[in-house]
């Protein structure tokens, strides 16, 4: 009699233990369901933070004008930009995105850049990083609507400019 009823507990506990590797690879398995729409978002943003970078590295000033909102501050930003594209002969610049937060319209891109701003007549370009944040507004058509933080644009007017000494 013992025999049968540790036979009948073996074969409940073993089919307990499958049942639970069962379940358990079921539930692995289940596909990672990624929203279409929130991937094309995801896309555009992207693509939106490249344009601006390209505007940029291309001396492209037009092409800010459909990227920015009409702002006071990003107006000046505007002419900081245009001053960098008359101060230095090639500008080189590279985006790392750390994070995307997305509330609604409203986008935050934070991210880390460094980027190299030749003058002519210098031998040596000024090399510059750091971290800013850019804040968009938009579902399809996005535009910046403000930079927080240390901004990658503007070199030219945060540059100090020191006098050389003549004759040595």
């Amino acid at each position: 009699m013992f025999a049968r009823d540790f036979t009948i507990i073996r074969f409940a506990v073993g089919a307990g233990l499958a049942g639970l590797v069962g379940l358990g690879a079921v539930a692995c398995s289940k596909p990672n369901a990624i929203n279409p729409a929130d991937a094309e978002r995801v896309r555009k943003i992207d693509a939106t933070v490249e344009q601006i970078r390209k505007a940029y590295t291309h001396k492209d000033s037009g092409a800010f004008q459909g990227l920015f909102m009409p702002l006071e501050s990003l107006r000046k930003m505007e002419a900081d930009i245009r001053l960098d594209f008359t101060v230095y002969d090639q500008i080189s610049l590279d985006f790392t995105i750390d994070r995307v937060m997305v509330e609604g319209p409203d986008v935050a891109v934070y991210f880390h850049w460094q980027g190299q701003w030749q003058a002519r007549g210098e031998e040596q370009p000024l090399r510059e990083r750091g971290h800013a944040v850019f804040r968009m507004v938009g579902h399809q058509n996005l535009i910046l609507s403000a930079v927080d933080g240390d901004a990658p644009f503007g070199m030219s007017a945060r540059r100090i400019q020191v006098e050389r000494p003549g004759g040595r």
